[in-house]
């Protein structure tokens, strides 16, 4: 399938940003961790678009993240993978 491209909606990144600031409020460091994190994972889905488990929401996928407990919700398109929100875990969703 090859390399597919990432697309981040407004919303995700909005939560990325007040995510990392929640853990950098926690301890200094620990928000670009985060960060480190999560592009780590990211780009291991632009190669391999379907390691997510699939998704509540039909067309969906969800990457579950080991190391902070969020989930990134995602959709695969054609040439692209179109990063929808993450979430807590102890959320609700949808």
């Amino acid at each position: 399938m090859g390399k597919l491209k990432l697309q981040f909606t407004k919303e995700i990144l909005q939560n990325l940003v007040e995510i990392t600031q929640f853990y950098e409020s926690k301890e200094v460091g620990l928000g670009a961790r985060f960060v480190k994190y999560v592009e780590k994972n990211l780009f291991l889905l632009e190669e391999q678009p379907n390691i997510g488990r699939i998704g509540k929401v039909f067309g969906t996928r969800e990457l579950i993240l080991d190391s902070f407990p969020y989930i990134v919700v995602y959709r695969v398109r054609k040439s692209l993978i179109q990063l929808l929100l993450i979430y807590h875990q102890s959320r609700k969703y949808p």
